[in-house]
């Protein structure tokens, strides 16, 4: 890209202003820390999808584990593919990759009538559909002007905020609403505006690292963290293909909702795909959607193949690269390197797994607030006429409305499409792209 390329659209990131710039590489130390420093945000919410199936289906420890090793070897292989790029696979943007969590119901209720050899084949089937299509929805980006793009993130980091509050919160958990609990995870949104306000450069681009790392050894100091979990976790394990039987058909229905889902994954890949790539300064380009989406796709199937779970970009990248300034696809393709060592060496994980959900809970809801933020920054500069406030009413009111639903609002939608329609990030991203087609332009 052209010195005034980058100019042009460095110029359009709002106040994301960034210490590292995408391809900038800072050094072995620093993008080791900063790597571990992203992935540290999402690893929760990326073991807490195999677990939530594997507590669903009261499954054995060893499948658990397995499962759990399946999907981070799957997440980590993932995330260095969608930074570093394979070809035509990945956006090269630093983007980690997670469980999404919508596949989790699609994955019980095929176990339960089939088994999880099958659960697995589906994915697998749902992953290269993903990626065969993926040459189509790459040209999505022409339906997502900016306004169209600022809704879609305002809908993710909004969206988001319940699952960071349950998080924070203790929600199902023994800790939940307990006073030390709420307690901590206000200490974490403190330290993070403390650090990025009376520090700079280095110090400041570890804000969320250093936070999590005092919040654990405040949580360790009131005996909250139980290192026996470390104790009986195997030094080395290696993760082996179709650890639950070879592949196996799941039924036509099962297939076809498997699907949907992964429909779903790719509009809000695309959103995340393009708000990324506005970010870090680069252009909003059709092949980085066609990569992103495709390594959706060869990432569950893989991910599937070692018995993990389906997977998607973490909207979570926009809220670390914001407050963090920190950019680089080399800083998150150690991040994925590190993802894989965590599975290999299940202790690793153990010790990362053991940080209290108030810790994480507080920093999640500060970055689902800049996620947010920078979606609102993104709509004040481009709410240009009513067209535009229609646009973004409706789209908030859809998708926020159905993150509000009460339970049971939904049943009588029919189950294949219920997974899509209860979905308020995408019913509110796909409602805002219609409306920019279908809605006239004001003179």
């Amino acid at each position: 890209m052209s010195d005034q390329a980058s100019a042009v659209h460095g110029s359009d990131r709002g106040f994301a202003k960034l210490d590292l710039e995408l391809n900038d590489y800072p050094g072995p130390l620093k993008t080791s820390l900063f790597g571990i420093q992203h992935v540290l945000v999402m690893f929760t919410a990326m073991v807490g999808g195999p677990l939530i199936v594997a507590r669903l289906l009261n499954l054995p420890e060893e499948t658990r584990i397995a499962m759990l090793s399946g999907t981070m070897i799957g997440c980590g292989i993932a995330t260095m593919i969608s930074a570093l790029g394979l070809g035509f696979i990945g956006p090269r943007l630093p983007i980690v990759m997670g469980v999404f969590y919508i596949f989790i119901g699609p994955i019980v209720a095929i176990a339960k009538e089939v088994s999880l050899a099958a659960a697995m084949t589906a994915l697998i089937i749902g992953g290269a559909v993903q990626f065969a299509w993926s040459p189509l929805i790459g040209k999505l980006h022409r339906f997502f002007p900016p306004i169209v793009t600022g809704t879609t993130i305002l809908l993710i980091g909004t969206g988001l905020m319940k699952i960071g509050i349950n998080v924070a919160s203790g929600f199902g958990t023994p800790a939940f609403a307990k006073p030390l609990t709420i307690g901590l995870a206000a200490l974490m949104i403190l330290l993070i505006l403390v650090i990025t306000r009376f520090s700079k450069g280095f110090i400041r681009a570890l804000s969320l690292f250093i936070t999590m790392v005092i919040g654990y050894v405040v949580a360790a100091a009131f005996g909250l963290i139980d290192m026996g979990t470390v104790a009986k976790a195997d030094w080395v394990t290696v993760p082996s293909p179709f650890p639950y039987g070879g592949l196996q058909w799941p039924g036509l229905i099962a297939v076809i909702t498997v699907v949907v889902c992964f429909f779903a994954t790719a509009v809000e890949t695309t959103g995340h795909t393009l708000a990324v790539s506005r970010i870090v300064g680069v252009p909003q380009e059709g092949w980085r959607i066609r990569g992103a989406v495709a390594n959706d796709g060869i990432g569950s199937a893989l991910s599937a193949l070692f018995g993990g779970m389906a997977l998607t970009s973490y909207s979570q990248n926009i809220g670390v690269i914001s407050l963090t300034g920190v950019g680089s696809r080399f800083v998150v393709a150690f991040g994925g390197a590190f993802l894989i060592v965590m599975a290999l060496v299940p202790k690793v994980g153990a010790i990362i797994a053991l940080m209290p959900n108030a810790v994480l809970g507080g920093v999640l809801l500060f970055m689902f607030g800049m996620v947010a933020s920078v979606g609102i920054d993104i709509i004040g500069r481009n709410l240009t006429s009513r067209r535009d406030a229609v646009i973004v009413a409706a789209s908030l009111a859809v998708g926020l409305g159905i993150q509000a639903a009460p339970p049971g609002a939904f049943e009588a939608i029919p189950q294949a499409l219920r997974i899509l329609v209860t979905d308020g990030i995408v019913m509110g991203i796909l409602l805002a792209m219609l409306l920019n087609l279908v809605w006239p332009k004001e003179e």
